[in-house]
């Protein structure tokens, strides 16, 4: 099967994107399963564009003629589906390019559109309305995660049939397992002695990721255990650049500065590598934890105990004190009393790690490919 994979934003580019590296993932195992896969993405991509999936880095701006173009579907050789990527913001203003998947029902009668919806969340209200379209015209459409699951079942019941949940996997694969002196290099270069408890937080540096709970939490940590350190790994996106500063200054103010390290942007494996030496992974959304988080799934693939925060949408996959700790969001004492408490039961946290690594084979490449590709070939029969 030949699927045209549709995404603005692709890795490598300037910017790191969490949508961009899902799509990535996806359809590198989908190759491996067999499958033929061309990716239509933005002029700002940077990387191969002949390699095991080549890629078409030639739009300029995803308007209603590029739409109309895509309907005709002008791919060499001709695919079997086109399947979007979808989040509020990441076409760009106005219904325009929304419009694809009704055009190629005009268009070319028979050729099947997917989309998946990554988010539903934020945006004007025309996003609401381009969701609908998307949702409404597509074939067939995948949920990402939850939230966008509880968001159609209660607002668009009756399409409760066209749409099909398959969760998102980590971009961060486990590097190979370092030896011991392997870690202590790790430990060294992040300036940590060997038995220093390290708290990992992993994933881009904006506001909603819990941050300034975290370094709240820090002085009362730092009273149970004065070794610990925060390793606060991330890139932070142009926009943003103003904000880390006042986490700084929040560091500052509370006395634990020396106790945070930024490690900024990382390649995978660096990342990786980091994570492995971690003894906890702490992840205090504002909005509650999510299996929608990249940054949640790298956690879980590491096989890290991790501390995150109740979520107002009910979860079949995250249950606190099974797979997960979980506290309120935005409460620093309790996040730093479960922080503490972890560190001072080790067979707790053993517990909590082998349930995340038990949780995050649900959520491997190869299981969401194969999903994926089911979806495909029940789409194509029709």
């Amino acid at each position: 099967m030949r699927i045209y994979m549709v995404c603005p934003s692709y890795p490598p580019q300037d910017v790191t994107c969490g949508v961009g590296d899902y799509t990535r993932c996806l359809t590198e195992e989908l190759v491996r399963q067999g499958e033929e896969v061309l990716v239509l993405t933005a002029d700002r991509y940077r990387g191969r564009t002949d390699g095991a999936v080549p890629v078409q880095p030639t739009v300029q701006a995803w308007t209603l003629r590029t739409a109309w173009w895509l309907a005709g579907s002008r791919a060499r050789p001709p695919v079997d589906l086109v399947h979007l990527q979808y989040t509020p913001d990441l076409y760009g203003p106005g219904l325009g390019f929304k419009l694809a998947p009704l055009l190629a029902r005009l268009r070319r009668a028979g050729l099947p559109t997917i989309v998946t919806f990554h988010t539903l969340i934020g945006g004007p209200l025309w996003t609401k309305v381009a969701a609908l379209i998307l949702l409404m015209t597509a074939h067939r459409s995948i949920s990402a995660n939850e939230e966008v699951s509880a968001l159609l079942r209660r607002h668009v019941p009756t399409y409760t049939g066209r749409w099909t949940e398959i969760p998102i996997g980590t971009n961060i694969h486990v590097a190979p397992a370092s030896a011991t002196l392997d870690k202590r290099k790790e430990r060294a270069r992040l300036g940590l002695p060997e038995d220093a408890p390290l708290l990992a937080h992993f994933g881009m540096v904006y506001p909603g990721k819990g941050l300034e709970t975290m370094i709240a939490a820090l002085p009362k940590i730092l009273s149970h255990e004065r070794r610990a350190r925060l390793v606060i790994v991330g890139d932070t996106r142009p926009e943003n650049h103003a904000y880390r500063p006042t986490l700084e200054a929040l560091a500052d103010r509370l006395g634990v500065a020396s106790a945070i390290i930024w490690s900024g942007r990382r390649t995978n494996e660096e990342v990786s590598r980091i994570l492995q030496v971690s003894d906890l992974f702490v992840v205090p959304y504002d909005d509650g934890v999510s299996i929608r988080r990249g940054s949640l799934m790298a956690g879980l693939a590491h096989s890290l105990p991790v501390i995150s925060t109740h979520s107002p949408v009910s979860s079949t996959y995250i249950k606190d004190g099974v797979n997960m700790a979980l506290v309120p969001p935005k409460d620093a004492d309790a996040l730093a009393t479960r922080v503490a408490a972890l560190l001072a039961t080790p067979g707790e946290a053993a517990h909590l790690a082998k349930a995340a690594g038990m949780l995050a084979e649900q959520f491997s490449w190869p299981a969401i490919a194969r999903a994926t590709r089911a979806l495909y070939a029940e789409v194509v029969r029709r």
